[in-house]
């Protein structure tokens, strides 16, 4: 009786080990499943942004470390799909289509660096987010600098890639950005274009052309962060494709003599987009910042 007893619990402690490793395997594999690796547009929301609608959609590790991830000028979260099929296996990814771009609405406020940060100051505290890093590209690099230099004790770190820290008259990029159009962007990226008028609620190009080309050109306060990166207490990885035109070595070589915080990166060959072009170097250098492997 004791014997068969024994046996009989032995065998049913096993069972339940066996059952409690399936379940945390069958959790750990719905959980993989129930996460997209690329942002799409079809699975989002709206935040409410002073008067406009912020679009956001999260893919990756629910429960994983958050990275925030902010597009370029004219451009949506879709962009950055090269890399987020990596970077979604080991983050929560939280994409935000930027005022007037993507889902986004443009509202009546003046499009400008400042008013994006607001925007994304709206998000972190909508979805009350306790710890997180960010990933800018060009514009949204801008902004991250921003929001960095507001020394927000929740931002861990801050990625940025093709993205100016000053503006003036005399920067190499000046005459393109402040003689582009509408109708030159359409000419020169057409894809963009159509990305915009499937995407916006309510589409206008040319007003939405003209308030990205006045937030380039600003020269505000409201604009480009300037001295104020001083105040980042985050530490920064600055990426730049060698042959970018629209950032250059020159000014980023100030920012590394500016400030401790800032690591820098120039990717030979590679351009503006350089996450696109040269995604392995980005990833690894990236993953080696952040504290994660990445491949």
């Amino acid at each position: 009786m004791n014997t068969r007893k024994s046996y009989a619990q032995v065998l049913m402690g096993v069972c339940a080990l066996i059952l409690a490793g399936c379940a945390s395997i069958a959790h750990k594999e719905n959980a993989e499943m129930n996460s997209f690796t690329t942002f799409n547009h079809t699975t989002g929301r709206l935040v409410v942004s002073g008067d406009a609608e912020i679009y956001i959609e999260e893919i990756g590790i629910s429960d994983g470390p958050v990275l925030l991830m902010l597009h370029g000028g004219f451009g949506t979260i879709e962009d950055f799909n090269t890399i987020t099929p990596t970077l979604s296996r080991h983050f929560r990814l939280i994409g935000i289509d930027s005022r007037g771009h993507g889902r986004s609405n443009l509202g009546s406020t003046k499009l400008s660096y400042k008013t994006l940060t607001d925007d994304l100051k709206a998000v972190i505290n909508t979805l009350d987010l306790r710890v997180f890093s960010i990933f800018g590209f060009s514009d949204g690099g801008v902004v991250a600098y921003r929001y960095a230099a507001g020394k927000d004790t929740r931002l861990q770190k801050v990625v940025t890639v093709g993205a100016s820290w000053e503006m003036n008259e005399h920067e190499p990029c000046w005459e393109m950005i402040s003689g582009m159009t509408g109708e030159a962007w359409k000419g020169m990226f057409p894809a963009s274009y159509d990305t915009y008028m499937r995407l916006n609620p309510k589409p206008d190009f040319d007003t939405f052309s003209r308030s990205v080309v006045a937030m380039w050109t600003d020269l505000s306060t409201g604009g480009h962060p300037e001295e104020s990166m001083r105040d980042i207490a985050s530490d920064m990885l600055v990426i730049r494709g060698d042959n970018d035109f629209l950032t250059n070595l020159e000014s980023m070589a100030r920012l590394k003599a500016m400030t401790e915080k800032a690591n820098f990166l120039n990717i030979p060959f590679a351009e503006h987009v350089a996450f696109d072009e040269s995604p392995e170097i980005v990833l690894r250098a990236m993953g080696k910042f952040l504290g994660v492997e990445l491949k």
